[in-house]
Order: C-alpha cells, then structure tokens, then sequence
C-alpha cells in the first residue's frame, strides 16, 4: 500500500510563491485538532478549507509564515494541489554509506 505525500504551491497577495511545499503527519494532524474544534466539514465535503489549512501548517511549520489562521487567509491569494506523492511505506531508507 502506498502512501500519499501531498504537495501545494501557494501564492501570496504580496506576489510571494511557495512551490512543492510538502506536508507532512503533523500538518494534517494539525488540521484535524482544528477541525473538530470549529466543527469544519470534512476534508471530501471542503476540500478548500483541507488544502488551504495544510498550506498554512506546513508554512507555519517550516518558518515560511509566522501569522495566524485568519491573517494566511487574508494574504494568501491561491493555494493549489501539485501532486500526491506516493511513498512506499516498504521502501529501504537510503543509506548514507
């Protein structure tokens, strides 16, 4: 089975873009906490809220944006979905030999 790595590009009002921004775990964790605390839909029924939120965890997580929820709303003017990655969760690590 494999395992899906998603990946965004987002562009900011101000003209700034960030491209392959991979997500991880915690993103999507973080989204879930946020999710059942606002009662959000789920991810299949808004799938703009899933993608925009991961956008902004996995921006928060790697320094890249250091505001709130509201303020990556109101400054972030697209946010879209690259690609799923698939990882095989059966794949050697690569050695640093």
């Amino acid at each position: 089975m494999a395992i899906a790595r998603i990946i965004l590009n987002v562009e900011m009002l101000d003209g700034t873009q960030h491209l392959d921004v991979q997500t991880t775990v915690a993103d999507q964790m973080a989204y879930a906490r946020t999710r059942r605390t606002h009662k959000w839909d789920a991810p299949q029924d808004d799938p703009l809220t899933f993608v925009t939120f991961l956008a902004f965890a996995a921006l928060r997580r790697t320094g890249a944006f250091t505001g709130g929820w509201d303020e990556f709303v109101a400054q972030a003017a697209a946010v879209a979905e690259t690609e799923r990655d698939e990882v095989s969760p059966t794949s050697p690590v690569p050695s640093n030999d």
